[in-house]
């Protein structure tokens, strides 16, 4: 399986199965179909579709990588942590490979978000220095709100997530990230299945 390092060190799977709207039976046909990095969120509600499909096939945990993501209710540093706890016990695992904040605001109107982005970020900091948390990540956000992370962070983000695909290509983001040493990860690469049509 053709492997990427990130910029701490860490091997992942070049091509991930992403979960979202997937059930078990989808979870156990990638399964068995190979796909061993799965990309989830606790907005999904599938988080345990994941263990039961490890449980089902027979798959160790550490054959395994998964990425989960801290959604827009669930920002803030105590907030996180109980979050987190809630996913490790949906997942059935003592620790993630990935962990993201899901988007940079709870909603467009907020307007304190840089400080609550900050207090996420160092509760996913005490997650990594702990070692529960292999590598830590950004989703849906554009450089202007990564900056925010980058300026006041100990710890580098090692992986960006956001829509990538022909018809919505963001080269700016693609070489703000690069620039960075910041492994992009495409969500939605075949744009749900339009471009085939």
């Amino acid at each position: 399986m053709h492997t990427l390092t990130l910029n701490n060190g860490l091997k992942i799977p070049a091509i991930g199965f992403g979960t979202y709207k997937a059930e078990l039976d989808t979870v156990i046909k990638a399964l068995t179909s190979g796909y061993r990095y799965f990309d989830t969120a606790s907005f999904y509600g599938n988080e345990r579709d994941i263990s039961l499909g490890l449980e089902r096939t027979g798959i160790k945990r550490e054959e395994i990588f998964i990425s989960t993501k801290i959604w827009r209710s669930d920002m803030g540093y105590s907030e996180t942590l109980k979050a987190f706890s809630e996913m490790l016990e949906n997942l059935r695992t003592d620790y993630l490979d990935v962990l993201m904040i899901h988007w940079p605001r709870p909603n467009l109107e907020f307007q304190e978000w840089k400080e609550l982005d900050i207090e996420t970020w160092k509760a996913m900091e005490k997650l990594y220095s702990q070692g529960s948390v292999h590598a830590l990540g950004l989703s849906n956000f554009l450089p202007y709100h990564a900056e925010n992370i980058f300026s006041r962070c100990e710890i580098l983000p090692s992986i960006a997530q956001f829509e990538f695909h022909i018809g919505h290509m963001q080269f700016p983001a693609l070489s703000y990230y690069r620039r960075k040493g910041i492994q992009v990860q495409a969500w939605g690469p075949l744009a749900r299945g339009r471009i085939f049509s």
